[in-house]
């Protein structure tokens, strides 16, 4: 196995284990946990992992490749420069991924959970819901529900800050159906949380009326 390959299936085994994103701090941490590269025979080994995630994303001003080909393997999170970085072809395992509240809801037992992990649970699905929603609200992301823009609240460090939340719950997949785009809902934190607050959770329409957006 050649240097180029040999850390290039590294950084794809250190994202797998960390659920297909991860920061570079998490990345190196991980690289460096596995210990199948000896690496205090390289100056810099951090450099050789920033090297090949950026040679093969086409989220980078050096991807020599085309836009979804085999080597645009990476994505960035959160934008150029932020250290947060995906696994394009990530396929959730349920011992790597973390189950958030749209999971939990309306478990009818493990296989149903299981399957919802397998088909649903890929980060580029809220990344692609992100980025529609922001085309067509001119670059902003705000709730949806209410309007909260955690951007013109917080500054810099709530730029591209929002929440996806699956509409679809659990128990009403379809043998086979899959998440679309259209099924996930831009929301701020808290009325994420409200639409989990009954059963069955609340729509969009029926939270909006809760908070006089008519």
């Amino acid at each position: 196995m050649s240097d180029r390959t040999q850390w290039l299936q590294e950084v794809i085994h250190a994202l797998e284990e960390l659920g297909g994103q991860a920061t570079l701090v998490d990345i190196y941490n991980k690289v460096e946990d596995r210990n199948k590269i000896d690496l205090s025979s390289y100056i810099d080994w951090k450099a050789q992992i920033r090297k090949h995630i950026y040679l093969n994303s086409s989220d980078t001003d050096i991807f020599k490749g085309r836009v979804g080909d085999d080597t645009d393997l990476f994505y960035s999170i959160e934008g150029k420069g932020k250290g947060i970085w995906g696994l394009r072809a990530f396929v959730p395992k349920g011992n790597n991924v973390d189950l958030t509240e749209d999971d939990l809801g309306f478990i009818e037992g493990k296989k149903k959970l299981r399957q919802h992990i397998y088909r649903e649970r890929n980060p580029k699905v809220i990344k692609m819901a992100k980025e529609k929603f922001k085309q067509e609200h001119n670059g902003i992301l705000f709730c949806e529900i209410c309007g909260f823009d955690f951007y013109e609240t917080y500054g810099e460090v709530g730029e591209d800050f929002i929440e996806g939340h699956h509409t679809i719950p659990v128990s009403e997949l379809e043998e086979g159906q899959v998440t679309k785009v259209e099924d996930i809902a831009i929301v701020c934190s808290n009325c994420h949380r409200m639409l989990h607050r009954k059963r069955p959770w609340l729509t969009k329409g029926e939270l909006k009326r809760l908070v006089g957006k008519k």
